[in-house]
């Protein structure tokens, strides 16, 4: 079972292609979150109709809700965001979808999503460029590196978006090859490098979220703590 939790402006085309494309079931629920200005509009409303319709239509079982957040503070939007996202039911695989919609709870929602990153399965944008679902790779920003990595994972930064292999990465270090190759499994399960074999050689490389991490600063702050 899935939930999907999605902005929606006045083009429903946001949401439901998405949905489509990743595919919707009976007991799957869909949510939309739109700002609780007090005010109803008529083409925001007749795009949660629409929505509603088509993804009845696909699946008679499935849920579609509408869940209002406060605009007035940011900081109160980004935190019933969250709630938004804690409330999704652990058994349920967590889609987020950025379908547009108002700047006041976009960005939320999107800060909402890189706070519970290790709680969403996948994420979707359409785009206003070519019109199309595009995945997104959310990085789990909050991830925290153990010490005592802190220096193989200095040397994997060295490279920067170019992979090394285990091997060169031990000669660089003064540690034991045992101890970075150690390091590197921590690494790997905190998802901040990515590994594999070629030729049963491991490769290494920064992923995403440990670029993000290395760009923000994480390897002086933890040297200098």
């Amino acid at each position: 079972m899935r939930t999907y939790v999605s902005t929606l402006g006045f083009h429903e085309t946001r949401v439901t292609r998405p949905v489509i494309s990743n595919g919707i079931d009976n007991n799957d629920r869909i949510v939309l979150v739109r700002p609780d200005s007090g005010n109803t509009d008529d083409r925001a409303q007749s795009a949660a109709t629409y929505v509603a319709d088509m993804i009845g239509e696909i699946a008679p079982d499935a849920t579609v809700v509408t869940e209002h957040v406060d605009t007035s503070e940011f900081t109160k939007t980004v935190l019933q965001c969250s709630d938004i996202l804690q409330a999704v039911d652990h058994s349920r695989k967590l889609i987020v979808n950025f379908g547009g919609g108002a700047r006041e709870v976009l960005l939320p929602l999107l800060l909402a999503t890189l706070l519970h990153a290790r709680s969403v399965d996948k994420a979707f944008q359409y785009t206003d460029v070519e019109q199309e679902v595009q995945n997104i790779s959310i990085p789990e920003l909050t991830t925290q590196l153990p010490r005592n990595t802190i220096e193989t994972f200095a040397l994997v930064a060295e490279s920067g978006s170019e992979q090394i292999s285990l091997p060169s990465l031990a000669r660089k270090s003064p540690q034991s090859k045992s101890t970075v190759s150690r390091h590197i499994d921590t690494l790997a399960t905190a998802d901040v490098i990515d590994t594999w074999l070629d030729e049963n050689i491991k490769h290494i490389r920064l992923s995403q979220t440990g670029q993000l991490l290395h760009r923000a600063g994480v390897i002086s702050e933890l040297r200098e703590s």
